[in-house]
């Protein structure tokens, strides 16, 4: 006999909302069916709120072959679409800089002639202007933090991009799902801690 599962019951299977983005450089540590991230070092990304994060695993493309007579298809087929991963992150703090350039930044002093700023000199690092792929894996939060959606490893590369609008600077991540596994994708639960916390 055959089961009726009922709209009801999917309600709670429902991913909305963005608290958080973490990424991992290199993906996630899955070991099988098991990623253990406790000993991760973790980064969290200060996303857009406005299309700052995106992910489209890819929309196939359909080809029909008709014969006359027949408003239907005689034959299709489907070819794969071309996933996509953006996220805007409006920061140029170091270690995302470091994290998403994929390199260094070295540390350099400009000193400034007076009338020039707050200052007579301004600290900070510089970056080659060279893109370069970065792999990253990410764990997103919703907004009511009792779920997660991961990404288990992506190639990404960075721009950073600012135009003079209202948008501070912000450093661009393209990217596509790089792990071809059956964990390269998902969302999970969040256990409650034994204590209740």
């Amino acid at each position: 006999m055959g089961t009726v599962t009922k709209k009801i019951q999917l309600q709670n299977d429902v991913f909305e909302g963005i608290s958080s983005v973490f990424a991992v450089t290199g993906g996630l540590p899955f070991s099988g069916n098991a990623c253990d991230l406790s000993a991760a070092n973790m980064q969290e990304f200060p996303v857009s709120d406005d299309s700052g994060f995106n992910f489209d695993t890819g929309q196939p493309s359909i080809e029909h072959f008709k014969v006359k007579g027949m408003n239907s298809d005689w034959v299709n087929t489907f070819t794969p679409g071309d996933g996509e991963l953006t996220l805007e992150i409006p920061c140029h703090e170091t270690n995302i800089m470091d994290m998403v350039f994929g390199q260094t930044g070295k540390s350099i002093t400009m000193t400034l002639p007076a009338g020039v700023g707050q200052g007579t000199s301004a600290t900070g690092k510089g970056y080659v202007a060279a893109q370069k792929a970065v792999y990253l894996g990410l764990v997103i939060l919703n907004d009511t933090e009792d779920k997660i959606l991961f990404i288990q490893k992506a190639k990404f590369m960075a721009q950073a991009i600012f135009d003079g609008s209202n948008k501070p600077l912000c450093v661009v991540l393209t990217g596509a799902i790089a792990a071809a596994t059956d964990n390269a994708f998902g969302v999970c639960d969040i256990a409650a801690d034994a204590a209740g916390s």
